[in-house]
């Protein structure tokens, strides 16, 4: 029984390349003209309206092809076409190489059994079928169903892409230095609830530039992703490119939840459109160049040592002129690490973190901002060797308030801390400030030299409520008097009216509420963030964690503020 001639067609098909000669049309260009097949007309014009591309892989006269199919009027519904005398195999080769499409996507249609085999011989994986035989019922395949795109979104794209590299051809730049004159400009999209079907589209018909290659196809599947998403600390975006040749569309989505320990990455997907454009690269770079299992095959890789510097943030493509974007501090705890991923890549961050022993830093420390910068704490043992920030770190900090724009601290978990201590000076109970987090001093403790150096070096400080508010206070002060003038200083609140922690410590976090309020109230630059009343219950995880959109709501109260006007007041 022989085998039904479109049977091979076995995978989704994102490209159709033609034959001309007895394949798209009856005859040959060339001799004794041609027989235009109306069917195989429409068929181009349908299968551009469902997204798939069309092009041409003919033995002929460019020019003399090209009029032919102008006279059809069909022409401008084929993309990359190749037409000349030279072997079809390695042209076909080259051509998807520049569509960034895989062989294993593409349909080549040919009446000449030499053309099929060669292109199969350099194009492992490609669909071919031989166009002397009943084509009938090609449309009507699984495989050729694409989506609906009668508004030609795809064949532009292509077109782009088209022009591109035609114009990279002629300059003779390589091609980095072609991509720093083509204004490449990217648009990170936080708020992706009403892009679902791109998300998916991304997560399940990306391969090439699929690095994780976590579908969500089923039910389930999609369950699962919709329950991350609602995660607490989870961060989410759609890329969206544009440079001076055309938009490219939505071309990227990333999942990543980050914390002290570190990124773990859920997703990270790329549409081939955007292939040798370093997209994903300064994506990857955007997130801090996160270490994760690269699900493989993938064309190219994430070098840790390369900097994409031909690529521009940008907040809206239609600004007539981008505004240089704000230069933002924040110090404090890991909730920022949530908060800093929609305020922009021009940052400084002095948040929570492990050192390289696995032990927590806490930037959240009064000490980090009021302790003198004096010669006698930077040659500090003890600094260095109970703390876990440095002197190098207070100096950075400074710097950096004088030079941001906006400034963001976070900095309740100071006031709760037990763990305290003094040290340094020559009067007794010490001239310093440090907090040793609980986990950092139980390692201490297990090396009996460093314990036995810790109890003669450090003073544990078991001060009262009001005390400690002061030290506090008294860090925003040098936050405050450091920054630059005109440069907004937000300070987070303690949530008092949600989840269980709130409940066990309200008192302590309404006291720390109110230190800040006054605080702000006394200084014009200053502004309070009151999450309790800025998110909605359903926005958060609990007492300290919130949602992406809790946390993108904070972002976005920050940056209305500094665009409303400076010295801007929370409700």
């Amino acid at each position: 029984m022989s085998k039904h001639p479109l049977s091979n067609i076995n995978a989704p098909v994102k490209v159709v390349i033609w034959d001309l000669d007895e394949t798209f049309w009856k005859g040959t260009l060339s001799e004794e003209g041609i027989e235009p097949i109306p069917a195989h007309v429409e068929m181009v014009r349908t299968l551009v309206d469902r997204g798939i591309m069309c092009s041409i892989c003919s033995k002929n006269d460019f020019d003399t092809a090209k009029a032919k199919l102008e006279e059809l009027g069909i022409w401008d519904m084929f993309v990359f076409p190749h037409i000349d005398w030279t072997p079809k195999g390695q042209a076909i080769n080259t051509m998807l190489e520049r569509m960034g499409l895989r062989a294993e996507n593409a349909l080549f249609l040919d009446d000449n059994h030499l053309n099929l085999e060669e292109t199969t011989f350099f194009n492992e994986g490609i669909m071919c079928v031989d166009a002397t035989l009943d084509l009938a019922g090609l449309l009507d395949l699984p495989q050729m169903k694409g989506k609906d795109d009668r508004e030609h979104s795809r064949l532009k794209q292509y077109r782009v892409m088209e022009g591109k590299f035609a114009e990279m051809k002629s300059s003779g730049l390589s091609n980095e230095d072609f991509l720093r004159q083509s204004e490449i400009q990217i648009r990170i999209i936080t708020d992706i609830d009403d892009k679902m079907d791109r998300v998916l589209e991304l997560l399940n018909r990306t391969n090439q530039l699929n690095f994780t290659k976590v579908r969500a196809n089923t039910d389930k599947e999609r369950a699962d992703l919709d329950n991350l998403l609602k995660t607490s600390g989870m961060h989410a975006g759609l890329i969206q490119v544009k440079d001076r040749y055309g938009d490219y569309g939505i071309v990227g989505f990333f999942c990543v939840r980050t914390k002290f320990s570190g990124t773990t990455v859920h997703h990270f997907a790329f549409s081939c459109r955007t292939l040798n454009m370093g997209v994903e690269q300064w994506v990857w770079q955007y997130l801090n160049k996160p270490e994760f299992k690269i699900v493989g095959p993938v064309s190219g890789d994430l070098d840790a040592d390369k900097e994409v510097d031909w690529i521009t943030e940008v907040a809206d493509f239609d600004a007539a002129v981008e505004e240089e974007q704000k230069r933002l501090v924040l110090v404090g705890g890991c909730d920022l690490l949530q908060v800093s991923f929609y305020c922009g890549t021009n940052r400084d961050e002095f948040v929570n973190k492990q050192d390289e022993m696995g032990l927590l830093v806490r930037y959240d420390d009064v000490g980090f901002f009021i302790n003198p910068r004096d010669m006698e704490l930077k040659h500090s043992r003890a600094l260095r060797n109970f703390i876990g920030w440095s002197y190098d770190d207070m100096l950075n900090l400074d710097r950096s308030l004088g030079e941001a724009d906006l400034v963001l601290l976070s900095m309740y978990f100071s006031v709760p801390s037990d763990n305290l201590f003094t040290f340094g000076g020559k009067e007794f109970g010490g001239k310093y400030w440090g907090t040793v987090p609980p986990r950092r001093l139980k390692r201490l403790m297990k090396d009996p030299d460093h314990a036995l150096r810790f109890a003669k070096e450090m003073f544990h400080r078991r001060l009262p409520l009001e005390d400690r508010l002061d030290l506090t206070r008294q860090a925003f002060a040098h936050a405050y008097g450091h920054k630059k003038p005109g440069a907004l200083l937000f300070i987070l609140s303690a949530v008092a009216d949600h989840g269980q922690q709130a409940e066990r410590t309200r008192d302590m976090r309404l006291a720390f509420n109110t230190m800040c309020r006054e605080f702000c109230a006394d200084n014009p630059e200053a502004v309070f963030v009151d999450i309790d009343t800025l998110l909605l219950p359903e926005e958060f995880a609990d007492s300290d964690h919130y949602t992406r959109t809790g946390y993108f709501k904070i972002a976005d109260f920050m940056n209305r503020s500094v665009g409303n006007a400076s010295g801007a007041k929370a409700a």
